[in-house]
């Protein structure tokens, strides 16, 4: 598969440097291009075009962060920040607009009643987006590996 183009959602989470890093490879052996989108999600109390100031400072140094990183890494970049009510959609729309060529999703390691969740965002971009969608998961973290040994460790203490 070869990427050209990638959109790239970030949102200032903890998986955003691994995936900028996974990106930057994919795209440089194509001399290819990110595209790093960060979706502002407007509160339906206020217009779509509301003036958010803390969530556009937010947003613009977290690109800007992102942009340096991959400049560093000599990938074309391009930013871009969106306001819209669901990110999902936004980012359907954005891909298909830019005709990118695969999304990449970095996704928080996440569990909900003892089992793995991608949350609200992912699995509409998976179901809707016409291009492939690549996602990061980042690693386990370590409290839950932590409470993984625990746990079997004191059901392996019991059964003696």
């Amino acid at each position: 598969m070869q990427i050209k183009r990638l959109l790239l959602p970030i949102k200032g989470q903890r998986v955003d440097q691994d995936t900028l890093r996974f990106a930057s490879n994919l795209v440089r052996h194509e001399h290819g291009s990110i595209c790093l989108l960060y979706v502002i999600e407007v509160p339906r109390q206020y217009p779509i075009d509301a003036e958010l100031p803390s969530e556009v400072t937010k947003c613009e140094d977290i690109l800007r962060s992102a942009e340096e990183f991959l400049k560093s890494c000599k990938v074309k970049t391009e930013t871009e920040m969106l306001q819209a009510r669901d990110a999902g959609p936004a980012i359907v729309r954005e891909a298909q607009e830019r005709s990118v060529d695969a999304i990449l999703l970095g996704l928080t390691y996440k569990r909900r009643h003892d089992s793995l969740t991608l949350g609200g965002v992912a699995p509409y971009i998976i179901e809707h987006s016409l291009c492939p969608v690549l996602v990061y998961r980042e690693a386990k973290p370590d409290e839950f590996t932590s409470k993984a040994r625990e746990v079997a460790t004191s059901g392996a203490e019991g059964r003696r």
